[in-house]
């Protein structure tokens, strides 16, 4: 054991040091720095937005599996997360850093290939009877689930040890949303397309072929996040004794409460609306339109990449002036609006294709700064517990980001399912009333609805940006 353990810390260290080094340089991010660690969050995305678009479309229309079945899997799997995620935080922060590396990036660069790997084969579900494909689906998308939390967990973490200095997290949480944007609008965007050309008809085996070749991309993009990006803001291994201290901090801990329903609100109004998308373009808009734009597969293109777009432009324009907004207030204006919009979706008559995807365009040009709001609201969060506690416990914090999220990518998609189901949702036949309905108020009404929710939450928020800068200077005069 302790010769395996010192091949591990002799790999790990060449692997950081073997291209010149990797000693922290001043508080100041570089831009390469930047970009470098954002290449992480875009290989990630190579999996999370595809689930996201096309998981539920991909258990029913694809593999066979029914819309309830697929939507009970999607939320009992997800249980596991309520131990699993918090779990992967308590561990991280008790992982001794190594010198001039520290101790998150190590966690990701060892489990990104298992991570790539499990992501892959939960896109091969094989031809086999429907009890089979469920459980199939269930152990693969569980332990998939898993290893993302064990790499997305401390990739995350990094973000409150990359630097001090507030506008310099705030830039890089934009600098994440924006490569992750990009990485949808390349891959996720036009999935259907890659899955048309390589299955040549064949879903099935379209999907597994260029899922598998994401994970070599994904993968090789998370390792170059982790050897360009830097830790800075080192703290100790956490001795397991304190396990119940750190439990209890959490649990007291108002914002990071408050962050949770935050973040759940806001995954679950772009999850219910994005599981639904597929089904709303194939069965709801007419298909005379549609074949005017060429066809369901580059309507479906279209939607997706004028999404992206739109998310890449709000993105880089509320970054310009992220250092001088307050994130609560303008966090709360954002999804206000942007649930507003979504009821808009409603009264968007079935030929109107244009009008869909106008729509859509400013509905995602509106929320695209809300995710890195609150990626930056979490790295505060950790400054707020050394600031109470005088104890880090940056994993642990940035357990309730990935719990909130999957949670609400979770309650998402598996209530579009049961609805789906519950209204009589056969795949690949032509739907009833009922079915159709849902579809229309699930891009709408139903989006909305969370929307607000998130607004709601957020004004219980108590850390904006003037007292976490005044958290921050008392840390440092420490």
């Amino acid at each position: 054991m302790k010769a395996f353990k010192e091949v591990g810390m002799s790999l790990t260290k060449n692997f950081f040091f073997s291209f010149g080094g990797d000693k922290p340089v001043g508080e100041k991010v570089s831009f390469k720095e930047k970009v470098g660690f954002a290449l992480g969050d875009a290989g990630f995305n190579m999996f999370w937005m595809p689930w996201i678009f096309y998981g539920l479309y991909y258990c029913t229309d694809v593999v066979g599996i029914s819309a309830v079945a697929a939507g009970l899997v999607f939320f009992v799997t997800r249980l596991w997360d309520v131990v699993n995620d918090p779990m992967m935080g308590f561990l991280s922060d008790r992982v001794k850093p190594i010198d001039n590396i520290g101790k998150y990036r190590p966690i990701i660069a060892w489990f990104a290939i298992p991570f790539g790997l499990m992501a892959a084969l939960s896109f091969w579900i094989p031809e086999i009877s429907e009890t089979g494909k469920v459980v199939y689906f269930a152990v693969v998308y569980t332990l998939f689930g898993m290893l993302y939390t064990v790499t997305n967990i401390p990739y995350s973490s990094v973000m409150s040890t990359i630097s001090k200095d507030l506008g310099e997290r705030n830039q890089v949480s934009y600098f994440r949303m924006i490569a992750a944007q990009v990485s949808i609008f390349l891959f996720a965007s036009n999935l259907k397309i890659f899955v048309n050309y390589f299955g040549n008809g064949n879903e099935r085996m379209g999907f597994g072929i260029v899922m598998t070749l994401a994970a070599v991309v994904a993968i090789g993009l998370i390792l170059i996040s982790v050897r360009v990006s830097r830790e800075r803001v080192y703290s100790p291994a956490k001795p397991s004794g304190e396990a119940k201290k750190d439990l209890k901090n959490m649990i007291t801990n108002i914002p990071w409460w408050v962050l949770f329903f935050v973040s759940f609100f806001t995954i679950a109004a772009f999850t219910i609306r994005f599981s639904a998308a597929p089904y709303y373009f194939k069965y709801f808009a007419d298909e005379a339109a549609k074949n005017a734009w060429g066809g369901e597969g580059l309507v479906m293109s279209y939607f997706w990449m004028s999404n992206t777009i739109s998310s890449i432009l709000g993105l880089i324009i509320f970054s310009i002036f992220c250092k001088k907004i307050d994130k609560k207030k303008l966090y709360i204006v954002l999804i206000t609006i942007s649930g507003l919009v979504s009821v808009y979706f409603y009264f968007v008559p079935s030929t109107e294709i244009f009008m869909m995807l106008g729509t859509q365009c400013l509905f995602s040009f509106i929320t695209a700064p809300t995710g890195a709001i609150m990626f930056a609201m979490y790295t505060d969060i950790g400054a707020y517990v050394r600031y109470k506690t005088g104890s880090a416990c940056d994993g642990l914090v940035m357990s309730a980001g990935s719990l909130s999220q999957k949670f609400g990518w979770t309650v998402g998609g598996s209530l579009a399912g049961i609805l789906l189901g519950l209204a009589g949702y056969q795949a690949n036949v032509t739907q009833p009333e009922a079915a159709l309905e849902i579809m229309k108020k699930m891009m709408s009404w139903y989006g909305m609805v969370p929307c607000l929710l998130g607004a709601i939450s957020m004004l219980f928020y108590s850390l904006n940006d003037k007292k976490v800068k005044e958290i921050q200077a008392q840390l440092d005069a420490r």
